[in-house]
């Protein structure tokens, strides 16, 4: 119970089993009340419910109770086996991940934040597989790494109830694209991926992310707005847009191909003019010619074999405020919706 008081509430005619959290309580008091509430639910469902209805709503308690229970014991959390999801769990869990970043956040302000910058140089990127670096909350303090670990705790809980059975639904469909769960305009909560992590003490400065989805022509750009210097002015480098071709590959798998990036200049040779910079991404086809060349080169020579790996996502937990998903690199991003999850915003702002 993890020191809270969980009161349950079923209701045989709806087969709804309800759970809120209410006062802090004891173990012993906590164990207790769950054997009282496991020896009603018996006497309710064999005495109150006739017998032609009893076994199913019997099974469907008894599996979320012993889900949920097991959960807080675990520290892990599932929905039952046919896929529903409980309204009030994962408005609980919701309403806790943003109190974790809430903590996380604080104990950053006290103890420093991570100074990364651009390249492997900077500890953006891997030297060898040159993907995106995973950051090591430990390496602040111990309270951040403790605090970092409790939403990603609490982000698996929520993946074990996620109520979108598939988040993948219309992406890249011209017609349907504007009903996919997916689309619209998500900004960064949390996330371990070094690339995406900015901070006031590095050289490459502060900044906001995001991530625009366009379902209807299966596009995603991930913009990155800096934010200005400790003098108030403008960095030379404002924002830096990477569009992406967004591919679904099953029900939560969504495979990515770079197409390009534009990043947004305050000065052109000292000169205060704001001008972007496209770069083109090779296709998949040219990533792989330059590394089969690369490999001819240094034919003869004791090298790895490496084969590009395709970029993707799944996604674990999907809302309409609230979106989870974890990339290839074993990133996790956790990522919201402004506009429709109040609570939430002073945490994007």
């Amino acid at each position: 119970c993890n020191q809270h008081e969980w009161v349950y509430k079923y209701e045989p005619n709806t087969k709804a089993l309800d759970c809120t959290m209410t006062t802090t309580m004891s173990d012993s008091r906590c164990l207790i009340l769950l054997v009282l509430l496991t020896a009603t639910i018996a006497i309710t469902d064999a005495f109150s419910i006739p017998a032609i209805q009893r076994a199913a709503p019997s099974s469907l308690v008894k599996k979320r109770f012993v889900s949920w229970s097991r959960s807080r014991a675990s520290g892990t959390s599932s929905a039952d086996d046919d896929g529903e999801s409980s309204p009030s769990i994962t408005a609980h869990l919701k309403a806790d991940l943003l109190k974790r970043i809430e903590i996380l956040r604080t104990t950053k302000e006290r103890d420093g934040d991570f100074s990364i910058d651009f390249g492997v140089k900077g500890g953006e990127i891997d030297k060898k597989s040159r993907a995106p670096q995973k950051v090591n909350f430990y390496s602040i303090s111990n309270d951040a790494g403790k605090a970092a670990d409790a939403i990603m705790e609490t982000a698996n809980e929520l993946a074990n109830n996620n109520p979108t059975d598939e988040p993948t639904l219309h992406l890249g469909d011209k017609e349907k694209g504007d009903q996919s769960p997916l689309n619209g305009e998500w900004k960064l909560l949390f996330t371990t991926a070094a690339d995406a992590t900015f901070s006031k003490n590095s050289t490459r400065g502060d900044a906001k992310a995001k991530n625009v989805v366009d379902a209807t022509r299966g596009r995603i750009t991930n913009v990155i707005d800096f934010a200005s210097l400790k003098d108030g002015t403008e960095p030379l480098l404002k924002q830096l847009n990477v569009v992406i071709g967004a591919i679904p590959v099953g029900k939560s798998r969504v495979e990515l191909r770079f197409r390009y990036a534009k990043a947004v200049f305050t000065r052109f040779f000292g000169w205060k003019r704001r001008w972007s910079l496209y770069i083109p991404v090779p296709a998949p086809f040219v990533t792989r010619l330059i590394v089969f060349f690369s490999r001819v080169f240094r034919f003869g020579k004791e090298t790895e074999k490496k084969v590009p790996p395709k970029a993707y996502f799944d996604v674990l937990y999907l809302d309409d405020q609230l979106r989870i998903h974890r990339t290839g690199e074993d990133n996790l991003f956790v990522q919201a919706k402004e506009d429709a999850w109040e609570e939430a915003r002073p945490f994007l702002a």
